[in-house]
């Protein structure tokens, strides 16, 4: 009877199919490795492209350039938080390539998505944790997160926040803090320094660990710098950055660029900002539709009293980045970005209580793959090549390196291997018409002509309305007397740019 017994006893022993594959979705470990594998795959069609984004390049060119010993906002000009340029400044000491800032950006999106699993974990089944961190992917992808926007590097650090608060609830009723929280507060005040707008999340956040403070059964008196340390933790890394600059004589560029400047610019006229509106909603309608759902499952399934926590303080984070979306005066497709990490957790509730899963994840994942950028694979096929034929033609016109870009593709100096005469080597700051920099844009444009660029490279036609006619007029005189003209085809993420090369223009 023994031998039996004991064959029964190491049959059962070993995993059955459905308990193996729970057993590895279980793993963090191994979700780790499947959310990087699949933020690869998705990613992956516009890997070595420079030419993906507007914005993208521009970061990457502004971190290389510091590399170079430009100070941002003085020799190079831009409105996003000083720890963008800095991640992109580590990653190019690397190797400067679009690919290693690809890559970086690939870990940076699979540390989101796994966030978002760990977040969805505390609601929800692994399994599902783990389906809404592929959900948090294909998101981003379709909200042109699919390469290097900003989003990609301060969701991380804001999930850090949302994750280190929702374990330290019981510690904040107690009255108490400890490092883990404050660092967790740290997170979010780099996301800050990344772009400014998410200090409103953040404020959230805070608002959250104070109110649970002062209510606590401590006293207020001893509270109270708790609270202060929570704040000073989140407020670290611009309070740095201001001291740096006040040092260095430099403040006032600073202020310019992350106050002033985004109150003084122009923005979308009423009709099209209502327009915006409504396309926003549109695009957000699916996630939105099954965080609902989500949220409604979980209830359903009886939630204790922790998911309950869970739900509240996601859900506010989520209303909280739509509010700041809405309430902007320019709506762009890809400052949704920063409402898909509490989205894609609420969204795990529906993976987990909601039958049959597939539609579902059709339509998140599926749908949203499908209109991104990343998945034109014509234009995918297409890019790489054209490009290259761009950059080998823009560096045998221009032996002296003395090169002026009037469009979109700003990495081109980075490629040519030029500087920049301008702090404002992001062009469409000097021919946009609403735009405000602090600086004399036409002071800017002759000093850069003055410098006898030898190529410009003008975007045809220049993707702005209305147009900055003054200095449009002069760059428009400067390439009526150069020798030769030739118009190349590439792609971004939208598709075909057309761009007209004048060379030999430096006589």
């Amino acid at each position: 009877m023994s031998g039996p017994r004991v064959a029964a006893t190491r049959a059962s022993s070993i995993p059955r199919p459905s308990s193996l594959g729970d057993a590895i979705v279980g793993s963090r470990a191994a979700q780790f490795a499947a959310l990087l594998l699949f933020a690869a795959l998705i990613r992956c069609p516009a890997w070595g492209e420079w030419n993906f984004g507007i914005d993208d390049q521009f970061y990457a060119l502004a971190g290389e350039r510091l590399l170079r010993g430009d100070v941002l906002y003085v020799d190079i000009w831009d409105r996003k938080g000083p720890v963008l340029y800095l991640i992109f400044a580590a990653i190019g000491a690397v190797w400067r390539s679009m690919l290693t800032y690809q890559l970086g950006a690939t870990l940076f999106a699979a540390a989101g998505a796994f966030g978002v699993a760990t977040l969805a974990r505390r609601i929800a089944p692994p399994r599902a944790a783990l389906l809404a961190g592929l959900v948090y992917l294909a998101l981003l992808s379709r909200f042109e997160g699919d390469n290097l926007e900003a989003g990609v590097f301060f969701n991380p650090l804001l999930i850090t926040c949302a994750a280190m608060l929702l374990s330290k609830l019981n510690l904040l009723r107690q009255g108490r803090i400890d490092a883990p929280l404050v660092l967790g507060f740290f997170a979010a005040g780099l996301a800050i320094a990344i772009k400014q707008t998410v200090a409103l999340e953040s404020a959230l956040f805070g608002l959250t660990a104070a109110t649970l403070l002062l209510r606590s059964v401590r006293p207020i008196a001893s509270t109270l710098p708790h609270i202060f340390v929570l704040a000073l933790a989140g407020a670290a890394p611009m309070l740095a950055t201001g001291m740096w600059y006040y040092a260095n004589g430099h403040f006032p560029e600073l202020w310019n660029a992350m106050v002033t400047s985004n109150f003084a610019r122009g923005y979308a006229d009423p009709a099209i900002r209502v327009k915006r509106i409504f396309t926003m909603a549109g695009m957000l309608a699916i996630p939105l539709l099954f965080s609902g759902l989500g949220i409604h499952g979980v209830l359903r399934a009886r939630a204790t009293a922790e998911q309950k926590d869970v739900l509240r303080l996601v859900g506010a984070w989520a209303l909280a980045a739509l509010v700041l979306i809405f309430a902007f005066p320019n709506i762009y497709v890809h400052y949704a970005q920063s409402t898909l990490a509490p989205l894609s957790v609420l969204c795990a509730g529906a993976l987990a209580y909601r039958r049959p899963v597939w539609p579902m994840l059709a339509v998140l994942i599926g749908l949203s793959l499908v209109l991104a950028g990343t998945f034109h694979l014509a234009d995918r096929w297409r890019a790489r090549p054209a490009a290259q034929t761009l950059v080998d033609y823009v560096r045998a016109q221009t032996p002296s390196h003395r090169l002026l870009v009037w469009g979109a593709p700003s990495y081109l100096y980075s490629l040519a291997d030029a500087d920049p005469v301008s702090p404002l080597a992001f062009a469409p700051h000097l021919y946009e018409g609403r735009e405000w920099t602090g600086h004399d844009v036409v002071a800017e444009v002759h000093r850069t002509l003055a410098a006898r660029p030898e190529t410009v490279v003008a975007q045809t036609p220049l993707p702005s309305s209305p147009l900055n006619t003054a200095t449009v007029a002069l760059v428009d005189a400067y390439v009526r007397q150069c020798r030769t003209t030739r118009r190349f085809t590439i792609y971004d993420h939208n598709g075909e740019q057309v761009h007209t090369v004048y060379s030999g223009c430096a006589r």
